[in-house]
């Protein structure tokens, strides 16, 4: 019998078939447990939850005892940035390689930590991305921008803002949330809103609050149109049918895999395994790459302890992948990381395209 390692998966809920990543990592590990022969593993891996909750207090404890445990060897996730910031440390103080398929603020990559890698981009480009899809491709003339108070709102907000501004569209309102709003209260925010008269409002903040300000701000008569974040990914939360003028676009840090060449055989995997994944995959593919990532350095690994599949990690200089072509740089974000934009459209997440592309084909027009 085969030694048993554990892999953690740091996610808000324990209804973890809920999460597409959870599934995907899942399903990788169990390929991995079932290769017999060449590829073969020499232990046996056994993926488990570590619950957060989105609470500082229960996420840092829980992190902890993690790393307690004998035989652990990696971790994925978090699955936000928030949770991700508070909990990094201690994955590095225990010495595990942890590779995040979602967690997208800029902080996780400049702190030093050579353990953690990521298979999405950071905000820095996606904060720049949506700038540009702002000014270049929708054409934005007065932009508003929203954020809340959080690791990950704050700071892509802002540079959004500071590109928007480059690209010289500086935004006629950036309002940060602050106490009321987190209680929310957000007459403040709309009223500033409605008075700066945008054509473009670009939210920074999860979509539970965003469903509230959307539908408020549709009902006193504001037809800009709407642009989210990868937080506004649950499309119905930034969608208001009945009273859109123009349908609303949210980015994703990452790829559509329904649509990408590189994803077709995980997504017909996953279509057999979890088909109720299907209607909104995102950053399952993402999962499936750090998941196989793990898998790999563990074959390549000379100690199946959390040193050496670290080492080992260090060792992959590129990797084929459901999200195509990955290749890290030194702080552990990814080269050239592909980054896409949706519309929503009853109750339809669209993918248009590349980011990169899109803006391209618009300058060319």
């Amino acid at each position: 019998m085969k030694p048993r390692v554990i892999i953690g998966f740091q996610l808000p809920t324990d209804n973890v078939y809920a999460v597409g990543g959870y599934c995907a990592a899942e399903m990788a590990f169990d390929n991995a447990n079932r290769t017999v022969g060449e590829g073969e593993l020499p232990v046996h891996i056994e993926l488990i939850p570590i619950i957060d909750g989105r609470d500082p207090a229960v996420a840092i404890p829980a992190a902890r005892d993690f790393t307690a445990l004998d035989n652990v060897i990696a971790v994925l996730g978090p699955t936000n940035s928030a949770m991700a910031v508070i909990t990094q440390e201690i994955y590095h103080e225990a010495g595990l390689l942890q590779l995040s398929s979602e967690a997208s603020s800029p902080l996780l990559t400049s702190r030093g930590f050579e353990n953690f890698y990521r298979t999405v981009a950071n905000d820095e480009h996606q904060g720049r991305a949506l700038a540009q899809v702002a000014v270049k491709y929708l054409e934005a003339e007065r932009i508003a921008v929203i954020n809340e108070d959080s690791a990950w709102g704050e700071p892509i907000a802002r540079i959004f803002a500071k590109e928007a501004t480059a690209l010289g569209r500086p935004p006629v309102l950036h309002f940060g949330f602050g106490e009321r709003e987190n209680d929310l209260d957000f007459d403040a925010v709309i009223e500033a809103t409605l008075d700066a008269k945008p054509d473009l409002v670009y939210f920074a903040v999860y979509w539970n609050k965003t469903h509230i300000l959307t539908h408020r701000l549709r009902d006193r008569g504001l037809d800009a149109v709407f642009l989210g974040s990868d937080a506004l990914k649950p499309y119905e939360f930034l969608e208001v049918p009945s009273l859109d003028t123009r349908k609303p676009y949210h980015s994703l840090a990452g790829i559509d895999p329904r649509v990408a060449p590189s994803a077709k055989s995980f997504l017909l995997e996953l279509a057999d395994k979890f088909p109720l994944m299907l209607g909104a995959p995102q950053y399952a593919a993402e999962a499936y790459d750090c998941a196989n990532l793990i898998v790999e350095c563990i074959r390549r690994a000379e100690t199946t302890d959390r040193s050496g599949v670290l080492a080992a990690m260090k060792t992959i200089k590129q990797f084929d992948g459901a999200i195509g072509t990955i290749a890290f740089d030194e702080h552990g974000d990814l080269i050239q990381p592909e980054i896409g934009l949706f519309q929503s459209s009853d109750g339809q997440r669209n993918y248009i395209g590349s980011i990169a592309d899109l803006v391209s084909a618009k300058a060319q027009n």
